[in-house]
């Protein structure tokens, strides 16, 4: 591929990745409501995909730094959204899972995030939907790999 063909690929690529991502961000954000941020959500969401984990892991997986997290992880407690269960063998390690309130609000807020989503599925076929997700999801695998490659040099 020549230097022209890749230069308008690199901009239809840059401005479709800027205004999907801050589009589904702002869709997402109306369907979450006024109680949480979309970071707020991700880690709920994290946290219920684990069922059990802690701060470290949070940061470990958003590649963000852990006093990031613990701000994030103390709005969240203070909202009454998560408990955290010290560790029994480690008493410096605190579990983080969802509280009763934590998971209702985050069963909510899926069911509309859902919709939404179901909403813009409908405009493609099955076979179009399958194979972006192939491709995202490629696209997803590098990106970790170029950012793990990132931190084996450091």
């Amino acid at each position: 591929m020549n230097d022209e063909k890749i230069s308008i690929l690199i901009d239809r690529y840059m401005k479709v990745s800027f205004y999907v991502n801050k589009m589904g961000e702002l869709l997402i954000k109306d369907q979450i409501c006024d109680v949480l941020t979309n970071e707020q959500y991700y880690t709920l969401r994290f946290i219920e995909q684990q069922r059990l984990c802690t701060s470290t892991d949070i940061s470990e997986a958003f590649y963000i730094n852990k006093s990031a997290v613990t701000s994030n992880i103390n709005r969240l407690e203070g909202k009454g959204l998560i408990e955290r269960e010290q560790d029994q063998y480690d008493r410096r390690v605190f579990h983080l899972k969802l509280s009763e309130e934590g998971a209702a609000l985050l069963h909510k807020t899926e069911h509309k995030i859902h919709k939404l989503v179901e909403g813009i599925m409908t405009k493609f076929e099955y076979e179009e939907i399958v194979k972006f997700l192939d491709t995202y999801e490629k696209l997803s695998q590098i990106f970790i790999e170029m950012k793990n490659g990132e931190q084996e040099e450091l």
